[in-house]
């Protein structure tokens, strides 16, 4: 009777023991405000803003080659299981992201379509940088390297002429100076300041000129105009213009 006590003692103690030294499973904090830097397939760089509450997210992320907004909501599970739904500005859902927190500073996962297709992996790290400032700075970066002088492939030709320089202003607008001639004898020119859109096309409307349209394109600029009277009939602002 004594050993079978001490046998039923020892296997109370034994299973005590094995319970005080499994780990404990931290709950995630459901509770942040949160910039990450990241990848989609490792060659996607985006910047990412979420905000939680009560394990609710709401976020906003943009591809750093882009700089426009996408939104995001979801949920943190207690296993840390991350999901976000996104939306294109006009509410439909574009994409679904699922993913764990690995800590404090990385949360990893996959990232597709609505229905689970072109499924992709992500990684997400946190970031010091402020998510406002950080899509400024990649932006002004983006549309510096436009800066210079921009020439019509038709100057050669001797017929016609035609010039374009920019200048970003660091704040989404452009400073641009555009001439243009021909041998009939008519000429133009306009200066003025042209808005950049969130699809990053740069858009300036005056007076005499309903609008101008820049479209930027490595070392090509794309202008397009609409009923603008500075310059002749037979002389034009629209073409493209190379550096």
């Amino acid at each position: 009777m004594k050993q079978t006590f001490y046998s039923l003692t020892a296997l109370i103690l034994f299973f005590l023991s094995s319970c005080k030294n499994e780990p404990k499973t931290e709950k995630p904090n459901f509770d942040f405000i949160k910039t990450y830097a990241g990848k989609i397939d490792n060659k996607y760089p985006l910047h990412i803003k979420l905000s939680s509450e009560n394990g609710k997210i709401n976020g906003t992320y943009f591809y750093d080659k882009i700089g426009t907004d996408i939104e995001l909501n979801g949920t943190i599970e207690n296993d840390s299981t991350v999901t976000l739904n996104e939306f294109d500005k006009n509410g439909n859902q574009t994409g679904l992201w699922k993913g764990k927190i690995i800590n404090e500073n990385k949360i990893n996962g996959v990232w597709s379509k609505p229905n689970g297709d072109s499924a992709k992996d992500f990684t997400l790290i946190l970031t010091s940088d402020n998510y406002e400032s950080s899509k400024k700075a990649i932006s002004d970066s983006k549309f510096s390297q436009y800066n210079g002088t921009y020439n019509s492939p038709f100057n050669d030709g001797g017929i016609s002429f035609g010039r374009l320089t920019i200048k970003y202003n660091q704040n989404k607008e452009i400073e641009f100076e555009i001439t243009t001639a021909h041998q009939s004898g008519c000429s133009g020119e306009l200066k003025g300041i042209a808005k950049i859109d969130s699809n990053g096309i740069a858009k300036y409307s005056g007076q005499g000129c309903e609008s101008l349209i820049f479209k930027f394109k490595n070392n090509e600029i794309d202008v397009t105009e609409k009923n603008c009277d500075h310059h002749g009939m037979r002389c034009y602002f629209s073409g493209k213009y190379k550096k």
